[in-house]
């Protein structure tokens, strides 16, 4: 089919140039410039054959010939050469899923909106009043979602671009979602610790901390102050680096090769040693041969390579974290963020038992005896217990089921419960069920601003100018 239709335009094309050309009657014979009307039909041709061929290539299902219009990665790049990130599971970033669609995909993931929704309707619901004094304690930013469009009431910024990008995820949940969400009006808080006695939306939360709904943090939207960026190139890179180390999957994520045996058989860790517990991994680590764990200097970061080394300021993007098979994750003053960007890698993490909880830690599993173990958990203190935990990870009599832990780390989380496409499913579940206990109808009295015009203007006050 695409033979013929490429001969028909040639042998047309053929034609209008011999007709161009032709020689009048008697004349001697020369060559006459084509005219202006066959010259634009020549290049309209020309025109046609490119998009017919560009279409028929990636759409046809017949079509062997295809066109390279992206550059894409060779076995043998090195990573920093990779050009373009492909991914395997395309449902894993469908942020399009409909709630019953969600439902089905993820039924486990709910369990905090769950929680929350059933405090407040034992409460009594959530009142206006209520939403004023989260607003007045620790509160960055109320929105409202009114007619399924998202208005800013007020904006009290925060630590760097934090609220900016917890704001922009709520935009873009708003915005993807194939179904009209309920009106609300809520509060947002993005300060390391969630706070308070009244229902903020918040990052994470201590056991005791009831009131608090949850959301997923502002890394998965984007983290660009340490160099991190965005949450999906995180993903992308993090794929890319895995498959230089030799990792090929399925369709089905199975694994046709592993990256393992291409990975350092070591802990990782960089970090600042702000609090105990991570002053503990530091001592339990030290002068151990599985360890590369080691305090950062930030500021070292951005100093030259010689300086860098010699002043502990060698900062490690996401992605090459991957290149070992443990990574350690401790706490900071509060939660840490890098939990689910350790997770982008087909590596084993290993963590203290952690004191704050997200939206989707529930679904950590730790336990020894079950084959979907997805996380390796090491009694405090670490220097008296961390020692052993490794020990018997690097046996190799035990390699089979510590691969199985990474796997099962990739597939159920980076794969499923922390993938673009249930970060929306979360976080539609969880407006909901803040509407369902809301005890009044939400109003864009004090000058609410759409979200459009205050990511412009950066404000919701500006005079006109």
């Amino acid at each position: 089919m695409v033979t013929k239709f490429v001969s028909f335009v040639f042998s047309h094309l053929d034609r209008q140039l011999q007709s161009s050309s032709a020689l009048a009657p008697g004349s001697k014979r020369r060559m006459l410039p084509p005219t202006p009307t066959r010259t634009t039909q020549i290049y309209l041709l020309v025109l046609l054959l490119a998009i017919s061929l560009v279409t028929l290539a990636h759409f046809h299902p017949a079509t062997s010939f295809s066109l390279p219009l992206l550059p894409t990665p060779d076995d043998g790049a090195v990573y920093g050469a990779v050009k373009s990130y492909p991914t395997y599971s395309r449902e894993s970033d469908n942020r399009h899923l409909t709630q019953d669609e969600c439902t089905n995909r993820f039924p486990d993931l709910y369990r905090e909106a769950d929680r929350a929704q059933r405090l407040y309707k034992k409460r009594g619901g959530i009142t206006k009043e209520m939403v004023e004094e989260a607003e007045k304690d620790n509160g960055n930013a109320r929105l409202v979602i009114l007619n399924n469009k998202l208005f800013v009431k007020t904006y009290k910024g925060g630590i760097n671009t934090r609220t900016q990008a917890a704001m922009a995820q709520v935009h873009r949940t708003v915005m993807t979602s194939p179904e009209p969400l309920p009106d609300i009006e809520f509060v947002i808080q993005t300060s390391d610790a969630g706070n308070g006695k009244y229902p903020h939306f918040a990052l994470d939360r201590e056991a005791e901390q009831e009131e608090i709904w949850l959301m997923p943090d502002f890394g998965f939207y984007s983290w660009p102050e340490p160099g991190v960026g965005a949450y999906t190139e995180v993903r992308a890179k993090a794929l890319a680096y895995e498959q230089n180390l030799g990792l090929r999957l399925d369709d089905e994520l199975n694994v046709i090769h592993s990256s393992w045996e291409n990975k350092t058989e070591k802990l990782f860790w960089r970090g600042s040693p702000m609090v105990e517990v991570r002053q503990d991994l530091l001592r339990a680590s030290r002068d151990q041969p599985w360890s590369d764990v080691k305090e950062l200097n930030w500021g070292a970061v951005n100093k030259d390579e010689e300086e860098k080394m010699k002043n502990n300021g060698d900062l490690r993007t996401p992605a090459e974290h991957c290149q070992y098979q443990f990574l350690a994750h401790v706490e900071g003053w509060a939660y840490s963020g890098r939990l689910k960007y350790l997770q982008q890698c087909r590596s084993v993490i290993v963590a203290h038992p952690l004191k704050y909880i997200q939206h989707y830690h529930h679904l950590l599993n730790s336990n020894e005896n079950d084959p979907n173990q997805n996380i390796v958990e090491v009694p405090l203190p670490l220097e008296e217990n961390l020692p052993g935990v490794m020990e018997k990870l690097l046996d190799p009599m035990n390699r089979e089921k510590v691969e199985r832990i990474a796997d099962n780390s990739w597939r159920q989380l980076r794969e499923g419960w922390i993938s673009p496409a249930a970060n929306e499913c979360y976080y539609r579940y969880a407006l909901r069920a803040y509407a369902s206990v809301q005890k009044f109808q939400p109003s864009l009295e004090n000058r609410a601003v759409p979200y459009e015009s205050f990511l412009l203007m950066g404000s919701t006050h500006w005079d006109p100018h």
